[in-house]
């Protein structure tokens, strides 16, 4: 195994939204593993001098790989809200195929689009912290430093630290324990407790069977799971979540993943 705590400083925040529910969608309160899961297959594509049509084959070997992840806010808050932004429309009017330079006025769209900006609690810029644990140890910490964007091309990121755990520092635990991390709601390996306030529920495609139809499975409601996931609300704020089950330790962090 291999583990890695990576920080992520946001520029203003992120546009990831969940597919289906029209052309205005709503965000996520935070990007989704998959989204993470993207952004580094990104980086080893390029690595690998792959074009962008080998990205999903990358997405499923991490996939397989994975054995946990997780999120947690450092020192801001999520908020969403919509905007009207004008994009090109790819569809067709009629007989019409757009977009299409003889049909501009039928080209174009100005749907209210979804996007969370992260607000720093404490004036410095927003962090989000990352906890991923891989089968494989052959991932290098270097690739996720070169993680630029989380989301679309306007959410920007920089990653600020990058902590590489090695096999003999992740314990594997079992019992009443708490995280502070996202972590799947319905995972068969833990029951929940007791929790702070401050938790929410959020319906991501499974990062730990990540397919070659996404888009399929999602619309046909597979391969989708329900992960918890901390908010804090002003600067010092204490959130936790207690479980009985087995997961993976590192110090004092915990997390919750898979087993197998």
């Amino acid at each position: 195994m291999i583990g890695f705590i990576v920080d992520i400083e946001f520029d203003w925040g992120f546009q990831a939204n969940a597919i289906g529910l029209s052309k205005t969608s709503p965000s996520f309160h935070y990007p989704p593993p998959t989204t993470f899961l993207g952004a580094l297959s990104e980086v080893v594509a390029k690595e690998q001098r792959k074009g962008e049509k080998n990205g999903r084959k990358i997405m499923q070997e991490l996939s397989k790989n994975l054995l946990a992840i997780g999120v947690k806010p450092l020192n801001c808050l999520p908020v969403k809200y919509e905007d009207i932004n004008r994009i090109i429309a790819v569809k067709k009017t009629g007989a019409v195929l757009c977009p299409n330079p003889a049909y501009l006025s039928r080209s174009f769209d100005a749907p209210a689009r979804a996007k969370t900006i992260l607000v720093s609690l404490d004036g410095e810029a927003p962090r989000l912290r990352w906890f991923l644990i891989f089968k494989d140890s052959s991932l290098p910490a270097n690739q996720l430093w070169k993680i630029h964007r989380l989301g679309s091309k306007e959410s920007r990121v920089s990653v600020v630290e990058v902590k590489e755990i090695n096999d003999a520092e992740i314990e594997t635990i079992e019992g009443i324990e708490e995280t502070t991390y996202s972590f799947p709601a319905r995972e068969v390996a833990i029951k929940k407790l007791e929790a702070s306030r401050n938790w929410l529920s959020e319906v991501y495609i499974d990062p730990f069977d990540f397919t070659d139809q996404p888009l399929k499975d999602y619309f046909e409601g597979r391969k989708l799971v329900t992960f918890e996931v901390p908010v804090i609300y002003f600067k010092g704020d204490e959130y936790f979540c207690r479980f009985e089950g087995r997961a993976y330790k590192y110090k004092e962090e915990v997390i919750v993943g898979r087993f197998k």
